[in-house]
């Protein structure tokens, strides 16, 4: 029998256990024997599924966070097609609606991001808000070359500089799902932010 997205009743209900033993005790105290108790089944049908507690997290962070991240580099190539545009003075305004469309998606898969954020210690996505950084700053030295090469922006800043900035954003941006913040009161402080980090940016490299 097949509950929603496809997935049978008995994996819905180990997915939904997981979750609610994850979001309460963090992935390395949760007890998968307990995961199995309260969704109603035995061990061997927990393993009929998933072939450890890592797996079930990964099946509900997964979803989203790999969406994200397929949003975020698409994103980082939206700011490549200013370029034949000559738009590049709307990157700042073009990174800040981009900014509120990833909010938006977070808060839809709150529950998923809540376990990535707080709860991830001791799986692969405790490392995930390092990567996303990462990649940002990988594309944006690409961005800033390119911008400086035609005389389209002026200033400097050294990669550890940016890789710290960028760090202290998006950990900013996440104290949202940290918090529990209201999406109303999420977007209010995102704007916020946007506007004090886009102050700085320009301080330090202005795009022309």
């Amino acid at each position: 029998r097949l509950a929603m997205d496809g997935l049978t009743a008995t994996q819905q209900k180990l997915l939904d256990a997981g979750r609610a033993e994850f979001l309460e005790k963090g992935f390395k105290s949760a007890s998968l024997r307990n995961i199995v108790k309260q969704a109603g089944f035995t061990l061997g049908a927990f393993y009929g599924y998933y072939p450890d507690k890592a797996s079930l997290f990964e099946a509900l962070a997964e979803p989203a966070a790999g969406e994200l991240v397929d949003m975020f580099r698409q994103a980082q190539d939206a700011h490549f097609d200013l370029l034949p545009k000559g738009e590049t003075v709307k990157s700042r305004a073009l990174s800040t609606r981009y900014l509120s469309a990833f909010l938006d998606f977070i808060y839809k898969n709150f529950d998923a991001f809540k376990l990535i954020v707080c709860c991830a210690d001791g799986t692969n996505y405790e490392g995930y808000l390092h990567r996303l950084v990462e990649i940002e700053v990988d594309r944006t030295e690409q961005y800033y070359a390119i911008l400086r090469e035609s005389g389209k922006a002026r200033g400097e800043v050294s990669r550890e500089v940016h890789h710290m900035l960028t760090s202290a954003y998006f950990d900013a941006v996440f104290e949202t799902v940290r918090h529990n913040m209201p999406i109303e009161r999420a977007k209010e402080h995102i704007a916020q932010l946007s506007t004090f980090f886009n102050c700085g940016w320009d301080g330090l490299i202005k795009i022309l």
